[in-house]
């Protein structure tokens, strides 16, 4: 865990501290969420995503349903399964 020592003006910690106090934080705990969501939102525009193609959409919908049938089974050795292959 990293420490960081932080100044605030008298009004935004007034202006911090209110807000926080509306769910019961007090001013570090408002000022960590404040920094959860920032760090939220740049990881989200960081991580890139890609469309997959309609032949994998449809594999993976189609064993989701099968999943949801009960057609699954839960695997107690999955490197023993691919090693049978």
């Amino acid at each position: 865990m990293t420490k960081v020592q932080l100044s605030l003006t008298t009004q935004e910690a007034t202006i911090l501290g209110n807000y926080g106090s509306k769910f019961g934080y007090n001013l570090p705990k408002t000022i960590r969420y404040f920094i959860t969501k920032a760090s939220e939102e740049i990881l989200r525009d960081e991580i890139p995503t890609f469309k997959m193609s309609k032949k994998t959409e449809d594999n993976g919908l189609k064993a989701l349903e099968e999943h949801r049938l009960g057609k699954t089974h839960e695997m107690d050795d999955v490197d023993e399964f691919f090693d049978s292959l």
